[in-house]
């Protein structure tokens, strides 16, 4: 598990407590504690994910060298794609969060999170594959809001060994 953690998020140093807070987590809730279950149903297909999301995001800017190392799945020690729910509680409007999830079998998806119209419930909106290319970036968003018929979403929720931080979409996308 750490493994394929440490691939994902470098500098895994930096991002270890907060990733292996939300692995713990899923494990807990999802898995009833099985480990394998958890390695071989999710983190093996979310690593899968993460590497063509990675790649589609990078392409355009083969031969740069980024500002963040992990970068689009994280800002230095700020995790983006999360691997649990956040608290709900935490969610503004205009607010959302990035989050894998299992679907199908030994497959995953990544879904955008956020409060709903009536501000009581949280939408999850699967991102499909097609969309990746352009997942990190600000035309991305603007699409997502798009087809929004209320207030737009501008603030992405990250986690990081303190807790979440708000911070604006296009902080993560330039």
């Amino acid at each position: 598990v750490q493994s394929a953690l440490q691939a994902l998020y470098p500098p895994f140093e930096a991002t270890a407590p907060t990733v292996l807070g939300q692995v713990f987590r899923l494990l807990e809730t999802s898995y009833q504690g099985d480990g394998l279950c958890c390695l071989l149903q999710f983190l093996i297909p979310a690593k899968r994910l993460f590497e063509h999301v990675r790649q589609a995001a990078c392409a355009p800017y083969f031969n740069c060298i980024f500002l963040h190392e992990g970068w689009p799945l994280c800002l230095h020690e700020k995790v983006v794609i999360h691997l649990a729910p956040l608290n709900p509680l935490l969610l503004r409007p205009g607010d959302f969060y990035l989050q894998a999830e299992p679907c199908e079998e030994h497959s995953a998806r990544i879904t955008v999170k956020h409060l709903s119209h009536d501000l009581r419930t949280v939408e999850e909106t699967p991102i499909p594959e097609a969309a990746y290319a352009l997942l990190f970036t600000n035309e991305w968003l603007e699409e997502i809001n798009g087809d929004r018929a209320r207030a737009p979403l501008h603030t992405c929720l990250v986690a990081t060994e303190n807790g979440i931080a708000p911070l604006p979409w296009s902080k993560i996308a330039t």
